[in-house]
C-alpha cells in the first residue's frame, strides 16, 4: 500500500500543470515544495517580496550574502527566500523557489516557439500543428495572458521598450503578429503573463511601483505578474484534491520494493533548519524540481542504487536555450533603463548569419547608476544553439557536476544582432555576457530518459514533467510556456492511459 495516490515534487511550470490535471481527474495529489507560500496581503507596500533597491532574506534561497547578477555581495539573513542562484562552473543558473516555482522570478514572458526550430528540436511524433492549437493556447487561457497595451507602452516606464521597438522598425525588421513568423526576421509583441491593469494602477499610484519599477527575479508586490500560485496552482487547490505541502525539501526518490515511489523529506524552517523527517509512498510520482532539482535527485538515485534502471542518457543533454547579455550604450536618447519589466516585444532575427536569435528588453534597477546618462538599452538575446553540457555524479563529495562551458557562437549572434540595430540607430556594442541564465533545460530529455510524454524508462509510474524532460533548447525563446505546454501533453496522455481514478 501507498500513502498517497500522487506526489508532485515541485510546483514550477511543470509541477502546477500536473498538480491541476491530476486534481481535475479526481487523483488524490501532494505537490511537495521546498519553499514558502507568498501572499500578497497589501499590494500598495513593499511588504511580501524583496526589492532589487533594498535585497533582504526574502530575496534568495538559504543565503547569507547575496548572489544576484549585478547585486553581490550584500549581507542579508538566512531564509528561504524566492531566487536561489546556483554557481556551476563559470555560469550562475537562476532558479525560482516557494509555492509558484519558477513563476515567482520570471519576467512574465510566455513566448511561443516558431514551428520550423521547434521541429529541429523535438522529436517528429509530436506535432507543432497540435501544440499551436491545443497546448499553447491551453496555458495563454488559464494564466490570462496579453500583450502590452498601447497607453502602458506610451508610459515613461516603458519608454526603452517602445524605443526598442521603434529601432527595430527602422533597422527593417518588420512588424509581425506572431513570433511564429515562418523563420522571417520581424518585431512581434507577445502575450505576457502581466496583469496590465494592476501595472495601471502601479502607473496611477494605486499600487505600489513593482512591475512598473522593473522588479522581477524577486517577485512583484502588487500581484501584477501572474504567478502560478494565483491560476494553476489555486485552481488544483480549488478541485479539493491536491494538497501544497510547503517547506518540504525531498532529498530522495527510491522505488519502492513491492510497488510505486518512496520520497524522503527534510521538513525545514524558514532558516533552512530540519525540523522533521518524512518518508512518503505514492503509486505515481511526478517529478518537476526543475531542470537542476530534477538531475540532481534522478542522477543520485541511479548512482546509489535506488533507481538503478534509470539509462545512461540521464545527464546528457543540458542547454541554457542560448541565453546571452547584450548592451547598447551611448545612444542619442534616454530610454528610462531601470523602469518597466522585461519581455513584451520581441525582435526576431531568425535570418542571423550565426544562429537564429530572439531579443527582448531587460531592464534593471541599477542601471539608473550604472549608467546616469540614462541612454542604454539592456537586452536579453537566445540563440538556436547545439551548445550542450552534461551533468556527472562525483562520488567523493556525494554532489552532482555539470559540465557546461560558455557558447562563442551564441555570443557571436548577440553581437551581430546587437550591431545590426546600433548601424541604423547609433549606439556601441560593449562585450556580450554569458555567464547568467534562467533558462536552463534537459539532463532528463525526452527520447533520451524519458519517452515524449515524460514517462522514464523502465519505472512505471515515474514520471519526468519540468524543463529536464525538453531536449535542451525550447528553440531561440524563453522555455517557460513551452515547458507547461509540454506538460499538458504529457497529462493529457498519461490521465488517459497510465492513471487509473
Amino acid at each position: 500500500m501507498t500513502d498517497i495516490t500522487a506526489i508532485v515534487i515541485g510546483s514550477g511550470f511543470g509541477g502546477a500543470v500536473s498538480a491541476l490535471r491530476l486534481g481535475e481527474a479526481g487523483i488524490r495529489t501532494i505537490v511537495l515544495e521546498r519553499g514558502r507560500r507568498w501572499t500578497i496581503k497589501d499590494p500598495t507596500t513593499n511588504d511580501t517580496f524583496a526589492t532589487f533597491r533594498n535585497p533582504d532574506g526574502r530575496a534568495e534561497w538559504l543565503n547569507t550574502v547575496t548572489k544576484t547578477p549585478g547585486y553581490e555581495g550584500i549581507p542579508i539573513q538566512k531564509s528561504t527566500g524566492v531566487l536561489e542562484v546556483i554557481e556551476k562552473g563559470d555560469y550562475k543558473f537562476l532558479v525560482g523557489s516557494g509555492v509558484g516555482g519558477g513563476s515567482l522570478a520570471y519576467g512574465g514572458i510566455l513566448i511561443q516557439p516558431p514551428k520550423e526550430l521547434f521541429e529541429q528540436v523535438f522529436p517528429n511524433s509530436i506535432s507543432y500543428e497540435e501544440m499551436d492549437a491545443v497546448y499553447f493556447p491551453r496555458v495563454h487561457s488559464v494564466i490570462g495572458t496579453s500583450p502590452i497595451p498601447d497607453d502602458v507602452l506610451e508610459s515613461e516606464y516603458y519608454l526603452g521598450l517602445k524605443i526598442l521597438e521603434q529601432q527595430a522598425l527602422k533597422s527593417e525588421f518588420p512588424y509581425t503578429e506572431s513570433s511564429n513568423s515562418g523563420l522571417k526576421d520581424g518585431v512581434t509583441r507577445f502575450p505576457m503573463g502581466v496583469d496590465w491593469d494592476i501595472v495601471r494602477e502601479e502607473i496611477a499610484g494605486k499600487k505600489v511601483a513593482s512591475v512598473i519599477a522593473a522588479e522581477f527575479w524577486f517577485g512583484n508586490n502588487s500581484g501584477g505578474k501572474k504567478t502560478l500560485d494565483s491560476n494553476y496552482l489555486k485552481l488544483a487547490e480549488a478541485t479539493g484534491n491536491v494538497e501544497i505541502r510547503t517547506h518540504h525539501l525531498v532529498t530522495k526518490i527510491a522505488q519502492n520494493p513491492g510497488s510505486g515511489y518512496a520520497v524522503s523529506v527534510d521538513i525545514i524552517n524558514d532558516s533552512g533548519d530540519v525540523v522533521d523527517q518524512q518518508i512518503l509512498t505514492c503509486q505515481y510520482l511526478f517529478v518537476a524540481a526543475g531542470t537542476m532539482g530534477t538531475c540532481d535527485l534522478l542522477i543520485k538515485a541511479k548512482a546509489k542504487g535506488n533507481l538503478p534502471r534509470i539509462n545512461d542518457e540521464l545527464g546528457q543533454g543540458f542547454g541554457n536555450d542560448g541565453d546571452t547579455y547584450a548592451f547598447r550604450t551611448h545612444l542619442s536618447e534616454t530610454t528610462n533603463p531601470h523602469l518597466g519589466g522585461p519581455g513584451a516585444i520581441a525582435v526576431l532575427n531568425y535570418q542571423n548569419p550565426i544562429l537564429p536569435c530572439v531579443m527582448m528588453r531587460a531592464p534593471l534597477p541599477r542601471f539608473e547608476q550604472d549608467f546616469p546618462e540614462k541612454n542604454v538599452i539592456g537586452t536579453f538575446v537566445f540563440a538556436m544553439t547545439n551548445h550542450r553540457g552534461n551533468f556527472s555524479y562525483d562520488r567523493d563529495s556525494d554532489t552532482v557536476q555539470l559540465n557546461f562551458t560558455s557558447d562563442p557562437k551564441a555570443k557571436e549572434a548577440a553581437k551581430y544582432l546587437a550591431e545590426k540595430l546600433s548601424e541604423k540607430n547609433g549606439g556601441e556594442v560593449p562585450p556580450i555576457a554569458a555567464q547568467i541564465t534562467g533558462h536552463q533545460v534537459g539532463g532528463a530529455c525526452m527520447g533520451r530518459v524519458c519517452d515524449e510524454y515524460g514517462r522514464v524508462f523502465g519505472y512505471p509510474n515515474l514520471y519526468v514533467v519540468d524543463g529536464s524532460l525538453l531536449p535542451g533548447s525550447s528553440t531561440c525563446v524563453n522555455p517557460a510556456l513551452t515547458i507547461a505546454a509540454i506538460a499538458e501533453r504529457c497529462l493529457d496522455r498519461i490521465l488517459a492511459q497510465d492513471i487509473t481514478p
